[in-house]
């Protein structure tokens, strides 16, 4: 079968490069295709002719897909499809009009259409791959956000949550990891309570592929509600994954999609939890990358059922 000729364009922010990665990953297992990558924080896009976008892309070819992520790559990915013909396939709502890109998904959080090139996702798609089996149940993983625009942080709010979590499971051992959003001390803070089966470790003595080899192994995930890319990648990783709770500074997206995420049984919130039993897993599996790149395959064969859309 001839491999589909597919641009890619990234801004080269780690939260975007993971959505491409999590769907062109999947998409690789499930049919020919030849990649061709352009980052642009790495090379400026030039607005060249045909002769010179293949140059930019080191194609042969001219592209069947143009797939990108990141409001920066909407110009470049426009004008992909106008000079050589591409189809444009954006993973975020656009912040140009829809009718600009031939196929798009988004998050339910941000109030897709219903038009059959548009697909609404739990959350942002990640490149993490679901894992059932041979999970310690004495291992659990604490990871923490920080400051936010929509929810308020206490370090005194989350310290009492996980001190509840720690003292009612004496029978795990607990790993807590912040992030650059964490107010600096935190964990020091958290370290110097001494609890015997909670330790630390800052996100910076951290490797790339740390997150995804923990979400793996764990057997539940405690995560604050203000990291949505944190709280996904662990309900896509099949670890029972448990919200803690923040006062919430407003009614946006992020705090409906946290909400949405609890009582959808994806998720277990603070306030709801049995702490002296592990979480509950998810009443489904969440593999978001994996369902988005069964339905663009659907659309690029030309098989794809709109009568149930």
């Amino acid at each position: 079968m001839t491999a589909r000729r597919i641009w890619i364009i990234t801004d080269g922010r780690l939260g975007h490069l993971n959505q491409l990665r999590g769907f062109i990953g999947r998409v690789q297992k499930k049919a020919n295709v030849e990649l061709h990558w352009l980052d642009l924080s790495v090379q400026p896009f030039s607005y060249a002719g045909r002769r010179g976008m293949l140059r930019q892309f080191d194609a042969q070819e001219k592209a069947d897909w143009v797939i990108a992520a990141g409001s920066e790559t909407h110009l470049p990915m426009l004008w992909c499809k106008w000079v050589m013909g591409a189809k444009a396939f954006l993973l975020m709502r656009p912040s140009l009009p829809l009718w600009m890109f031939d196929v798009v998904c988004m998050p339910y959080h941000d109030s897709p259409p219903k038009r059959h090139a548009v697909l609404g996702t739990h959350g942002v798609i990640n490149h993490i791959i679901p894992s059932y089996e041979g999970r310690n149940q004495h291992q659990g993983l604490i990871l923490l956000g920080g400051i936010n625009t929509h929810f308020c942080w206490d370090n005194a709010v989350i310290i009492h949550q996980l001190r509840r979590i720690a003292s009612s499971s004496p029978n795990t051992e607990w790993l807590v990891s912040d992030s650059p959003r964490t107010p600096a001390g935190l964990l020091k803070e958290l370290a110097n309570l001494a609890l015997a089966n909670v330790k630390t470790l800052p996100y910076s003595e951290t490797g790339s592929g740390w997150l995804p080899k923990v979400l793996s192994a764990v057997g539940q995930v405690w995560v604050s509600c203000d990291s949505v890319s944190m709280v996904y990648e662990s309900v896509s990783s099949g670890a029972p994954t448990g919200l803690l709770d923040l006062e919430p500074l407003r009614e946006s997206r992020v705090t409906k999609s946290m909400a949405q995420l609890a009582t959808s049984g994806l998720a277990t919130a603070f306030v709801n939890a049995d702490l002296t039993k592990p979480l509950p897993p998810a009443e489904r599996p969440l593999w978001e990358a994996d369902r988005v790149a069964d339905w663009w395959l659907q659309i690029d064969r030309g098989k794809l059922d709109r009568s149930h859309l």
